[in-house]
C-alpha cells in the first residue's frame, strides 16, 4: 500500500504544481492517432494542446504474461507504479538529477512498454546481470530501475552494472521526487 500512496501523492503534487504555476491542468501536444483515457472526459479548448489528468485504473494483472514468459515475479511496487493510472510521463527532480518518470498513456503504449521491458530483461539476462525493471529515463544514457531482488531504486545504463543507489524502495523514491513542469519527451 505504501507504493500506491506514494504514487497518489506524487500525482497530487504534480497536479497542484501545474495549477499553481499555470493556473490550469497539465497539457500535452495533440496527437490525433494517440488517444488516451486521460483526455476523454475533459473539455478541450485548444487544437494544438490537450488538457489531461491521470485516470485511475488499478491494473494489477499488467505484467502477468511477461512474468510467465520470463519465469519470474515482478515486484509489486513496479506493478503498482505502471498499473495504478493512465498518465502522461512526469518530469521530476530527485536530489541532483532530473528524471522523466515513465507512465502508460493508453493501451497501445502499454504494449510498447511491455515489449521494451521484455527486451530490457532479455538483455540483462544475456549479459548475466541481475534483473531490474526501468521506471524513468534522463538526459544521457542512464535510466532509473527497480532491482528485482531488493526493490531498491538504482541509476545505471542499459546492459551495464547499476552504479548509483537512489533509494531503498520505490515509495521512498517517489516521496522524494519533486515534480517540475518540464515537458515530457
Amino acid at each position: 500500500m505504501l507504493t500506491e500512496q506514494a504514487i497518489d501523492n506524487l500525482m497530487r503534487r504534480y497536479l497542484q504544481k501545474c495549477q499553481q504555476k499555470t493556473g490550469q491542468q497539465p497539457t500535452v501536444s495533440f496527437d490525433p492517432p494517440w488517444p488516451s483515457p486521460c483526455t476523454d472526459a475533459l473539455e478541450q479548448t485548444d487544437e494544438s494542446r490537450l488538457v489531461w489528468e491521470p485516470q485511475f485504473r488499478g491494473n494489477t494483472l499488467l505484467f502477468d504474461d511477461l512474468e510467465r514468459g520470463l519465469e519470474c515475479t515482478f515486484p509489486e511496487s513496479l506493478i503498482a507504479f505502471y498499473g495504478r493510472y493512465y498518465s502522461n510521463g512526469i518530469c521530476v527532480d530527485f536530489e541532483d538529477i532530473e528524471l522523466q518518470l515513465i507512465q502508460i498513456w493508453n493501451e497501445e503504449d502499454e504494449e510498447q512498454l511491455k515489449n521494451n521491458m521484455l527486451g530490457h530483461c532479455f538483455a540483462r539476462r544475456k549479459g548475466r546481470l541481475p534483473l531490474d525493471f526501468f521506471i524513468a529515463s534522463m538526459e544521457g544514457p542512464d535510466i532509473a530501475s527497480i532491482q528485482h531482488d531488493s526493490g531498491e531504486i538504482w541509476l545505471g545504463r542499459p546492459g551495464k552494472v547499476l552504479h548509483r543507489k537512489l533509494a531503498n524502495s520505490l515509495s521512498e523514491f517517489l516521496d522524494a521526487c519533486k515534480p517540475n513542469l518540464e515537458p515530457y519527451d
